[in-house]
C-alpha cells in the first residue's frame, strides 16, 4: 500500500549539516527561500541579499530554509550575528549616517569676500565644489586641492586674469671706445654723444589677484635705434721733468737757476700774449700755461717749439720771444 502523500503544508526537514574541516579555503553559498550568502573580502562577515522573487523561487521558499552552518567561513570566530541582512531601507540609512557624519569649519576668502563653510567633503577641492566656488585654469589656491580641508584654515583663492599690454622700452645705447695720441694719456673725449633706442613690446600680463606673476614678450619692434657713442681715450705720454720746485717756490724765489738755464716767471694775467698761437692752451694742476701735449709754455730766442727740460716737473716748449741765451721765461697762471 502507497505511503500517503505529505500535504502541501508539511516542511521536509533537511539533513544535519556535516562537520566542516576547520580552515577549509571554500566559500559555499547556499541559495533559499530567494537569499544569496556572500563573504565579505578581509572581514569575514556574511552579508544575505533578497534575491527578486520570482514564482519558483516562491514555490522554493514554502520548503527549504538556510542555517548559517551551510556557509563555511573563512574566519571561524564569526558569530550569528555577523550575519548581516541587507535591504534597501538599510542602505539609506547607511547613506544618511554618512551625511550626519561631523564637518569641519574653515575660510574661504574669494572674489572680494570671506566664506564660512562646513564640510565633511575628502578633499578641499570638493569642499570647494560643494560650496559654488568655482576654479579656472589661472586660479592658484593657496592649499592642497587634494588634500583633506583642515578645521579652521583659511584658503585663499586668486583669480587668475591674462592681460595684454603694450609700451615703448628704451634699449641702451652702446659705448666705443678708440685711441688716439692727440690726448694725453689717459685723457678722454666724446667725439659722438651715445642716444638710447626705443623699441615698442607688447606683452602677455597674467595676475594672480592684483599680482603679477608672469609675463611673456609676444612682440616687439623697433620705433628708433640707438646710437652708438664715441670716446676717445689718449696714449700720448705727457712729457715729465724732474719737479725740485712748486710754482709757489719758484714765484717765491723769483729766479731759479738750475740745469745751466735761468729761470723766471711772468703771469699771463699780467702779460696774457694773446698773439701767441698754443694748440689746447690752458693751466694745468701745478698752475703753468701748457699747450695739448703737456709742454709749458716758454719765451726764448731759441728756434719756435724747442723743448727743453725744466725743474718744475714738466718739459718746456718755446712759442715766444723776449729773453736770449740760457735765460726762459716761464708763463704762469
Amino acid at each position: 500500500m502507497p505511503s500517503p502523500s505529505p500535504t502541501p503544508d508539511a516542511v521536509t526537514p533537511l539533513p544535519a549539516a556535516p562537520d566542516v574541516p576547520r580552515r577549509r579555503p571554500v566559500l559555499r553559498a547556499v541559495a533559499g527561500a530567494g537569499v544569496l550568502a556572500v563573504l565579505v573580502g578581509g572581514t569575514g562577515a556574511v552579508v544575505v541579499s533578497e534575491l527578486g522573487r520570482t514564482p519558483a523561487v516562491a514555490a522554493a521558499d514554502t520548503a527549504t530554509h538556510v542555517a548559517s552552518a551551510d556557509v563555511p567561513l573563512v574566519n571561524l570566530d564569526l558569530a550569528a550575528t555577523d550575519l548581516v541582512h541587507v535591504t534597501p531601507a538599510s542602505r539609506s540609512q547607511a547613506r544618511a549616517a554618512l551625511s550626519d557624519a561631523p564637518g569641519v569649519s574653515l575660510a574661504v576668502v574669494v572674489d572680494g569676500g570671506t566664506r564660512e563653510i562646513t564640510t565633511a567633503a575628502p578633499t578641499l577641492a570638493d569642499a570647494l565644489a560643494e560650496a559654488g566656488v568655482e576654479l579656472g585654469w589661472d586660479d592658484t589656491v593657496s592649499a592642497d586641492l587634494a588634500a583633506a580641508p583642515e578645521a579652521g584654515a583659511v584658503v585663499t583663492v586668486e583669480r587668475g586674469t591674462t592681460r595684454y599690454e603694450t609700451r615703448d622700452e628704451a634699449v641702451p645705447h652702446a659705448v666705443e671706445q678708440r685711441e688716439t695720441d692727440e690726448l694725453p694719456l689717459g685723457e678722454t673725449r666724446v667725439v659722438t654723444e651715445g642716444v638710447d633706442g626705443v623699441a615698442r613690446t607688447t606683452s602677455e600680463v597674467t595676475l594672480a589677484g592684483e599680482t603679477e606673476v608672469a609675463r611673456a614678450t609676444l612682440l616687439s619692434t623697433q620705433v628708433t635705434a640707438p646710437v652708438t657713442e664715441v670716446v676717445e681715450v689718449g696714449t700720448n705720454e705727457l712729457p715729465t721733468s724732474v719737479k725740485l720746485y712748486t710754482l709757489r717756490q719758484f714765484m717765491s724765489a723769483g729766479v731759479v737757476n738750475w740745469g745751466g738755464y735761468r729761470f723766471t716767471y711772468y703771469s699771463q694775467a699780467v702779460l696774457p700774449g694773446g698773439g701767441l698761437s698754443i694748440p689746447g692752451r690752458h693751466v694745468n694742476a701745478d698752475g703753468y700755461v701748457a699747450d695739448a701735449d703737456g709742454y709749458i709754455v716758454l719765451a726764448n730766442d731759441s728756434p719756435r717749439g724747442s723743448v727743453i727740460d725744466t725743474p718744475f716737473g714738466h718739459q718746456g716748449k718755446v712759442y715766444d720771444r723776449g729773453t736770449n741765451g740760457n735765460h726762459y721765461d716761464v708763463y704762469t697762471q
